[in-house]
């Protein structure tokens, strides 16, 4: 069970470029023994399906009891989102008692320690890991960072909330929280980070990139091109423009923030290999990640000033691309170096 006295087995995680996605599974990777550099930083692709997305901070293209399957592609991770049918915290006080760290799906209106705290509502994720007579104690990474309790009906609010739509946060705002959460959990033998796993991941990534698209998912290096191409096609002022903006804005944080755990990735790995050729790799998909920041930006202020600027974003879009090409090169280089000294 976990109780105050295990509070130093759950840590905050957060990286720059993050959302609370990543940063809840981290923080229960951490309490179950795991890296999550490891864990969340070897995959990377992009993966785009019209329509799919919702308007939460925690967006990622993957079926529902396939999310954290889709985030570490090569460990045995797995979630499912369960939705709790009392009206109290009986689900997630049995869940802690199973040493289960539930990951809930909130509202941030109703979080106390949130700036958006009865102003914006935004949809969220935290981590759950105490609860008594009168608080549950969440951790939440994402700034500013919190870790402690709550009053119990400040999260029943959060964890219940209809989430309306909400001018002050356009982008995460009418998704209710529909007192979800999430297990996520490792099952089976987790692999060695050793050269030849580490070659294989970074082989694999370059694959699935330069694989075309399949059925109605775009993916890969043509995905992302026909996707940008799409969105720079787009009727400025335009409803079909406004909707695509909000879309942009939301599926691309996780894609930015994969990429930049996957710069950490190859640069640890660099680091503890000495390895030069690791080290370019890190450089190279550490631009890809901020090249993601223009294009996201760019959407996003389009969005909420009302004006398309395709010519600007088509900029962007074609700075991203380059740098990802380049990165792809590097990473074929590599993967080649990494295996010769297996």
């Amino acid at each position: 069970m976990i109780t105050a006295d295990s509070l130093d087995q759950v840590r905050l995680w957060t990286r720059d470029l993050g959302s609370c996605l990543h940063g809840t599974m981290a923080t229960v990777l951490l309490h179950d023994g795991h890296d999550p550099v490891t864990v969340l930083g070897a995959p990377w692709e992009f993966r785009r399906k019209a329509g799919a997305w919702t308007t939460e901070e925690y967006y990622y293209h993957a079926s529902p009891d396939s999310l954290a399957k889709r985030l570490a592609l090569y460990h045995p991770f797995s979630s499912t989102w369960h939705q709790s049918r009392d009206a109290g915290l009986g689900e997630l006080r049995d869940a802690l008692a199973a040493g289960v760290l539930p990951i809930a799906a909130v509202d941030n209106f109703h979080l106390p320690f949130r700036p958006a705290f009865h102003d914006v509502h935004a949809a969220h994720l935290l981590v759950v890991y105490r609860i008594t007579d009168t608080e549950v104690f969440v951790s939440d990474a994402q700034p500013p960072a919190f870790q402690g309790p709550i009053p119990i009906a400040d999260f029943l609010a959060s964890w219940g909330s209809a989430n309306p739509a909400d001018d002050g946060d356009v982008f995460f705002s009418a998704s209710p929280s529909d007192r979800r959460w999430l297990h996520a959990r490792m099952r089976g033998e987790v692999p060695r980070p050793d050269r030849e796993w580490v070659a294989a991941a970074i082989r694999e990534n370059v694959a699935r990139y330069r694989r075309p698209s399949e059925g109605d998912t775009l993916s890969g290096v043509e995905g992302l091109r026909d996707y940008l191409d799409e969105l720079c096609a787009l009727p400025p002022g335009s409803g079909a423009a406004e909707v695509a903006l909000s879309e942009l804005y939301v599926i691309s944080w996780n894609i930015q923030a994969q990429a930049g755990l996957h710069a950490e990735f190859l640069r640890r790995q660099g680091v503890e290999w000495r390895s030069p050729d690791l080290a370019e790799a890190a450089a190279r998909v550490d631009a890809v990640a901020h090249g993601w920041t223009g294009v996201r930006m760019t959407g996003a202020h389009s969005r909420v000033w009302d004006r398309h600027r395709p010519a600007e974003l088509r900029e962007h879009s074609a700075e991203l691309l380059r740098r990802l090409e380049v990165a792809l090169d590097q990473l074929d280089r590599t993967a080649d170096a990494v295996s010769r000294h297996a």
